[in-house]
């Protein structure tokens, strides 16, 4: 069950919060962002047996607090953790459009935060990957386990955690940040790419990233870690999509350890806390389309380009 808070042998909680935003109405509105969130929750419940009363989801097809606001989804991400304990499982998905923002610090190595966009983001603005580090992964105990799926474009590091598995090892970010808990985040592309909308089960559009994986734990719940990121990549391939499953975690743990949503490794992060190592300019990625148009990015890249423009015609 949920279990409550309480006193100090209350029972291991599982909580879930399942994001989907399809910006209805707008010329960047998306088409699989609901139905994601309505996949993962009928595997969480099927196939898992957690409980739905434990899970709270957001979708711009519902109304007051469960409207996938800036100011809702901040108010879940700490419900989520909150009165978090060793042991406790916790699930967290978004579905939607992704961006970016300079990153004032210069840790990213693209010198960007990666975002989501809420539903109200032209009004609210966007909630960085820093952001849902601070709201979700610091506050977590040793014992935690927070399994997290980002479906949307540059989510590859959408949570700012330290490390990314290439396939061959782990490989750690320039400038980390390390914390206590077992945080893995699934998500559907590097973060240069853009996330695709596949064709779902019956033929429902829905994310690529969460169509595989729940149709690949559908066919084994329990895999290792190689089985799953193997069978995930085959999936996207096959289904013609060009972005790739990716795992970034904040420990760097034994790869051939088997998934599983409730299990936990200890802390091996000698250091916690940022270690900085180096400062990296902003190179933002061009963003291009409707959504360009809602951020009010587009105006910018065309000064931009045509004030390079102008400067090659002068001293090109």
């Amino acid at each position: 069950g949920c279990g409550g808070a309480g006193g100090p042998k209350r029972p291991n909680r599982r909580r879930a919060l399942l994001i989907g935003v399809n910006y209805f109405g707008t010329s960047a509105e998306l088409r699989g962002c609901i139905n994601d969130v309505h996949n993962l929750q009928s595997l969480l419940t099927e196939v898992y047996g957690w409980d739905p009363s434990c899970m709270l989801t957001l979708t711009d097809d519902m109304r007051g607090d469960r409207a996938p606001t800036r100011a809702n989804i901040e108010r879940a991400l700490m419900w989520l953790v909150e009165d978090a304990r060793p042991g406790d499982a916790l699930f967290f998905s978004f579905s939607g459009h992704g961006a970016q923002e300079e990153d004032p610090n210069g840790y990213e190595e693209d010198g960007m935060h990666e975002t989501i966009l809420p539903v109200d983001f032209q009004r609210a603005g966007q909630i960085t990957d820093d952001r849902i580090n601070d709201l979700v992964v610091k506050p977590l105990p040793e014992g935690v386990r927070l399994t997290a799926v980002m479906d949307c474009c540059h989510s590859g590091t959408g949570m700012d955690l330290p490390y990314k598995h290439t396939g061959r090892g782990w490989v750690e970010e320039t400038n980390p940040f390390h914390t206590m808990a077992d945080v893995q985040m699934f998500s559907g592309c590097e973060d240069e790419d853009c996330s695709s909308d596949a064709s779902g089960r019956y033929g429902r559009p829905g994310g690529a990233m969460t169509t595989a994986i729940c149709d690949a734990l559908r066919e084994n719940p329990c895999p290792t870690y190689p089985e799953l990121m193997a069978y995930l990549h085959e999936l996207m391939v096959r289904r013609g999509f060009s972005q790739r499953p990716q795992l970034t975690s904040s420990q760097a743990f034994d790869w051939s350890r088997p998934f599983h949503l409730e299990d936990a490794i200890p802390n091996s992060n000698r250091q916690l806390g940022r270690i900085f190592r180096r400062k990296f300019p902003p190179r933002p990625r061009k963003i291009e389309g409707p959504l360009a148009d809602l951020l009010g990015i587009g105006v910018a890249f065309v000064a931009a380009d045509m004030a390079m423009g102008m400067a090659d015609m002068f001293f090109g």
